[in-house]
């Protein structure tokens, strides 16, 4: 009777796991790093291979493997202090990127350019587009409500990206001469883009806000990892070889790149 019990607990609990399986956890923790108590989130992932980490207004986050062990975090940690220390105190004397309302008459940017967000209630319809007064036009049932016309912006931005993307992709393979990737588009909150070995290139849609030399910089970037999928010498002499300037307008995207990541 016992025994039969155990077993029918046993496969419940399986049955559960299938059904709502965990694959990333994110809990507050703490740690000493020389002469300092410092607060950082760690984030778990099935998907993730290595331990890295990421600084910024939030503090510190800690992105780690699902089975990494606490020792081996807490090594990283400590073998990573001084970088640590260092990015957070350059983090702590920056002032944090202004949160946008999503009111009437907000700016907003679109490819360099200074765009003013009108926003008109109406009861069904939901339309979102550009005039050529520079004003970006939002029709909706729920303007009142900042989530709901942020979602509006985004999703015209996204639409955007993904007609422009490949253009300028397919300008900088052609400078290249090889075939064209394949093309997603990224919403990472802390990066512009990636390439990977299956030659899939990922630009972060937020890019569309940038003015068009900084998103093609990106855009290089990514295409010359096509050729070498490292930062080597040869890397950026390839990236130069599409991209002449390619060191100014990187200099401009870390300028205003927590604006951008704001959207």
């Amino acid at each position: 009777m016992d025994r039969g019990r155990g077993r029918a607990a046993g496969f419940g609990a399986g049955l559960i796991a299938d059904l709502f399986p965990v694959t990333a956890v994110d809990e507050p923790r703490r740690v000493r790093l020389g002469a300092r108590d410092i607060a950082y989130r760690l984030k778990r992932s099935q998907r993730r291979r290595r331990i890295a980490f990421l600084v910024d207004e939030e503090g510190l986050a800690v992105h780690a493997p699902w089975r990494a062990s606490d020792q081996a975090i807490d090594l990283a940690l400590r073998s990573a202090a001084d970088w640590i220390l260092r990015k957070l105190d350059e983090w702590s004397v920056r002032p944090r990127a202004p949160r946008r309302a999503w009111t009437d008459g907000e700016p907003l940017d679109y490819l360099g350019r200074r765009l003013t967000l009108r926003l008109e209630h109406d009861r069904i319809a939901a339309l979102t587009q550009i005039t050529d007064a520079g004003e970006l036009h939002v029709r909706a049932p729920k303007i009142d409500q900042p989530e709901a016309v942020r979602a509006l912006v985004v999703k015209w931005y996204r639409r955007h990206a993904e007609r422009h993307f490949p253009e300028r992709v397919d300008h900088f393979v052609g400078r290249l001469g090889i075939a064209r990737p394949r093309i997603f588009l990224s919403d990472a909150a802390g990066r512009w883009g990636s390439c990977n070995a299956k030659r899939e290139v990922r630009l972060n849609w937020r890019l569309m806000q940038a003015d068009e030399p900084v998103l093609d910089y990106v855009v290089a970037h990514e295409v010359a990892h096509l050729v070498h999928l490292n930062h080597s010498a040869r890397f950026w002499r390839t990236v130069e070889s599409i991209c002449p300037d390619y060191e100014a307008l990187r200099a401009r995207l870390m300028a205003s790149s927590r604006l951008l990541m704001g959207l």
